[in-house]
């Protein structure tokens, strides 16, 4: 489970770096996204990828209990980057929300990172 959960956390990292590019094309070009052709394929990738994610995180945290991780935070974490997933291609969203958002994934994923790392180097 913690292997899979690692990998996970770092394509969902990925797709966090991947929304902020997103995002900056937008501010660029100024132009309003085609919902069906660019948006819901990509935001339907993440949400795909975050389900699992989710389910296999909350079971970790329940088991594990890692220090300064609780289901909560990765509630947030899936609702933050399921919205920002979207509003990213829009150039009306404000670029520095995005980052804001960005952020606190960013946060939360590494941090899931350092204590499953820290669980397989000690054999747990």
């Amino acid at each position: 489970m913690e292997r899979q959960l690692k990998v996970l956390t770092e394509q969902l990292l990925d797709y966090n770096q991947k929304i902020l590019a997103i995002s900056r094309q937008a501010h660029e070009q100024k132009r309003e996204p085609d919902f069906f052709a660019e948006v819901k394929p990509f935001a339907d990738q993440v949400k795909q990828l975050l389900d699992e994610w989710k389910q296999i995180a909350i079971s970790w945290v329940k088991k594990a209990q890692p220090k300064h991780i609780h289901e909560i935070q990765i509630e947030t974490v899936g609702e933050n980057i399921e919205k920002i997933s979207v509003e990213a291609f829009y150039p009306s969203v404000s670029e520095r929300r995005i980052k804001q958002f960005c952020r606190s994934v960013e946060y939360t994923l590494s941090l899931v990172l350092e204590r499953l790392e820290q669980e397989l180097r000690n054999g747990q």
